[in-house]
Order: structure tokens, then C-alpha cells, then sequence
């Protein structure tokens, strides 16, 4: 590692949008991230020419220590990820340095709210969003099911959400955000954002949205494949608390109709959600948590001085 001996390495590191050039760089640093399967050199080809967001690089001499995104959803809805850190660099504040350089330009160029997620270990992540007036917007954590031997089809009263419903869809959403939708939150896939029309179209397009009970409450499903399984992922759920219970028995029928071998749900985690999951035959497969931090476009943190 080149250290410099006069000044710390954080001042040294100098941010800058990503290159084509900078692709071994990045290659470098993800080959050592969970086991060679970082999901980063197969997004980096779309984050290099995504033209409203930011592909970011940290540099110390001449070497690509560090990667940083900054993704527009909307023109209210920005969400920051893939942040990463070389190893023989890590303890140097290098994450805070990018995460910086990209609020820094979102401060300057957009509006609305920015977010970003961490696992609730990971107490620098937290940190630094606390000291930049970020906020926990909501608290995730993953559930799965498999399907049980006996099911009551005459209780899967499931209707697909047309596209004509799409308006109508997002005003009970959005109605519903302190209620119904824990957080107020839609995953878009490792993403969230309020829910907005644009974010539900492709979903209803691709017929894996669902009313439940006569517009009661409304369900996202999407495909994972988990091994040798394909598993429904439940990508939204939103009912009244009090029918929780009812619509997840009820969502085994529907997968089971669809063909799906069991059930994956990143689970919002408020009161009593780990209770109800399990009288349904849901049960906690994570023991951390995913933290969804939140800051306004008025909001603000305090830079370190060091």
C-alpha cells in the first residue's frame, strides 16, 4: 500500500465519474466481494452510460480503490448503491470520501429525497449516514415459505391489476403509506422508493401485480430463482395489519397456481410481523436487518472536519 507519511490517505483520494478505462480497476476490486459473484461487473456496462446518474470512482495514485453509484429513479426518488472499497484500503474512510463526492453533486443537481440501504451490522455505514443527516426510513429483513401439502384454492381470491387500474392503484398506495404499506416504502429490487406510477406499470405489464379480496389489499410477486427452485419473491405487500395473516395463507394459492416452489419476502419488521408470518408459515432466514436511510433534499449533516 503507498501511504504518504505528511497527509492521511482520505486527502489524498481523488473522486471522478468512471471511465471504460477504469473496468480492470473495478474488476479487481470486485473479484475479492462475496466470493467472486458481485453483481457490479454485470451492471457496470448500464452504470457507465446511464445518462441521469453517476458512476463514481475513488483514485489514489493512479489505482481505482474505490466504486460508488448514484442512480436516478425519478426526478423525486435518488438512491445511492454500490458502494465498494478495495480490501488493502479498507479503514481509511474511503466509503465516506465517495459517499460524499455523491451527495456533494445530488446536493447541487436534484431535488426530492435520496436513500440508500446497509445491513444493520455494519456500523460505519451507519455512521456515516447519521453525520450526514440521513434517516431510517424503514427496516427490512428476509422471510421464506414453502408450500404446504393441502391447499384451500377456494381461498385464493386473487385478480391481476390491470393497467387501467394503474392510477387508481397508486392513489390507494400512497393512501395507504402509514397503514397498509409499512414505511411507505415500494422495493423496486434492492431499490425503494414512494410508490409512483412509472415504479407499478412494469409490474402490472408483466402480470405480477394482484388485488387481493376485492381491492382489500395488493401483492407484487416476481420470479427468483433460488437453485434448483423458483421461488415467488414478493416484492409488495399491502393490506390492512388487521388482515395480514389472512392474505399470506392465501398467497400460497396463488404461487402454487402460478407454479412456484415456495415463497422469498424481504418483510417489512414492525410489531408482531415475525408472530403473524409464522401462522402462516413464513419464518425469519435472516438474522440481520436491511436499514433504508432517507434524506431530503432540505435536510442537512455535518461534514467531518477530519
Amino acid at each position: 500500500m503507498y501511504l504518504s507519511t505528511s497527509r492521511p490517505l482520505y486527502d489524498q483520494v481523488v473522486c471522478r465519474p468512471a471511465l471504460p478505462l477504469d473496468t480492470p480497476g473495478m474488476l479487481e476490486i470486485t473479484k475479492q466481494i462475496w466470493e467472486g459473484e458481485d453483481y457490479l461487473p454485470k451492471a457496470w456496462q448500464d452504470w457507465l452510460f446511464d445518462p441521469d446518474g453517476l458512476l463514481a470512482i475513488a483514485e489514489f495514485r493512479s489505482k481505482i480503490i474505490g466504486i460508488g453509484k448514484l442512480t436516478k429513479l425519478s426526478e423525486e426518488d435518488w438512491w445511492m448503491e454500490g458502494l465498494r472499497v478495495h480490501p488493502q484500503f479498507e479503514g481509511h474512510r474511503i466509503a465516506s470520501r465517495i459517499h460524499r463526492y455523491l451527495l456533494d453533486i445530488w446536493e447541487k443537481t436534484a431535488s426530492g429525497s435520496i436513500r440508500f440501504a446497509t445491513v444493520s451490522s455494519r456500523e460505519p455505514v451507519k455512521h456515516l449516514a447519521r453525520i450526514n443527516g440521513f434517516h431510517v426510513a424503514g427496516e427490512y429483513s428476509t422471510f421464506k415459505a414453502g408450500l404446504p401439502d393441502i391447499l384451500e384454492e377456494t381461498r385464493a381470491r386473487f385478480s391481476l391489476v390491470k393497467i387501467g387500474d394503474l392510477a387508481e392503484a397508486v392513489d390507494w398506495l400512497r393512501s395507504s403509506s402509514g397503514d397498509k404499506l409499512p414505511f411507505g416504502l415500494m422495493n423496486l429490487g434492492w431499490q425503494f422508493a414512494p410508490p409512483r406510477e412509472e415504479y407499478l406499470a412494469g409490474y402490472i405489464e408483466n402480470d405480477q401485480a394482484w388485488w387481493w379480496n376485492r381491492k382489500r389489499g395488493l401483492i407484487i410477486i416476481v420470479e427468483k430463482v433460488s437453485g434448483p427452485e423458483i421461488l415467488g419473491r414478493i416484492r409488495l405487500l399491502a393490506v390492512n395489519p388487521g388482515d395480514m395473516s389472512e392474505i399470506l395463507v392465501d398467497v400460497h394459492c396463488l404461487v402454487n397456481q402460478i407454479g412456484y416452489s415456495g415463497l422469498a419476502w424481504l418483510a417489512p419488521l414492525i410489531h408482531d410481523i415475525e408472530d403473524i408470518s409464522a401462522e402462516a408459515g413464513f419464518f425469519r432466514d435472516w438474522e440481520s436487518s436491511l436499514l433504508v436511510y432517507e434524506r431530503s433534499s432540505n435536510s442537512e449533516g455535518f461534514r467531518p472536519s477530519d
